[in-house]
């Protein structure tokens, strides 16, 4: 089984390094080419344009932020959104039947981290929060969704506040905050059919993938969980 990884804690050139590595286990995979394929190629052009923009500036402190920033916005909101799709499949009806209702809303706004430009996803998610703010709090409480939403808010609330640090003007190039999106949710695409197909029918040459993919997530998880002590002892005092 694979690893779950939060995007949202990996820096830029992580990232980076998640997509090649991963394109070099599955460039060399003999085993069910014709369903993975689709999938591989939606992370190798993705990594293209990541790499365009990521290789073409210095990302700046604040920018860098910012684009962190995004991707905890992103995983604040699917974190949410599968709570209340996993409510519809309780057994207590009410509580299903309020679910379904909820994740009508949320559909109706229609944000998908995956298709949905920078633009886009910073002018619709909001819009979606007031609603659910003004017409569903009840809702989400019965839900057991209040902490999850609460992380919603707060993930977009910091994401504004940055917009409005100064130096963070709009860009007319593409940047790595529109194309770092865009990447994220092919690998979470790919790395989805992987471990349904590796469930489904477990083979020596997917357990291959797998097992080389756990690898490289625990490693990233290593790094940041190293990172961040780091990051908390330098700032204790001596």
């Amino acid at each position: 089984m694979l690893k779950s990884l939060n995007f949202s804690q990996l820096m830029s050139f992580d990232l980076y390094d998640l997509a090649k590595i991963s394109l070099q286990v599955f460039d060399h995979c003999p085993v069910h080419k014709s369903t993975l394929y689709p999938f591989v190629e939606d992370v190798r052009e993705s990594l293209k344009c990541y790499e365009e923009t990521f290789q073409r500036r210095v990302i700046s402190f604040i920018m860098e932020r910012k684009t962190l920033q995004a991707s905890r916005r992103d995983e604040a909101y699917i974190a949410f959104y599968r709570l209340v799709e996993a409510a519809c499949h309780r057994p207590k009806k009410e509580i299903s039947l309020m679910a379904a209702g909820l994740l009508e809303v949320l559909l109706k706004h229609a944000w998908q981290t995956q298709s949905d430009g920078y633009q886009r996803q910073s002018t619709c998610l909001p819009s979606l929060i007031r609603e659910l703010e003004e017409h569903h709090l009840d809702t989400i409480e019965t839900l057991g969704a209040s902490e999850w939403f609460d992380e919603l808010v707060h993930a977009q609330a910091e994401f504004d506040a940055l917009t409005e640090e100064k130096g963070i003007g709009a860009f007319k190039d593409i940047s790595v905050r529109e194309t770092r999106p865009i990447l994220e949710n092919a690998l979470r695409s790919l790395f989805w059919i992987t471990d349904r197909l590796y469930q489904s029918s477990p083979d020596e040459e997917l357990g291959k993938v797998v097992f080389n993919l756990n690898n490289v997530v625990r490693k990233l998880t290593t790094k940041v969980e190293r990172d961040i002590c780091a990051n908390v002892l330098s700032g204790m005092e001596s």
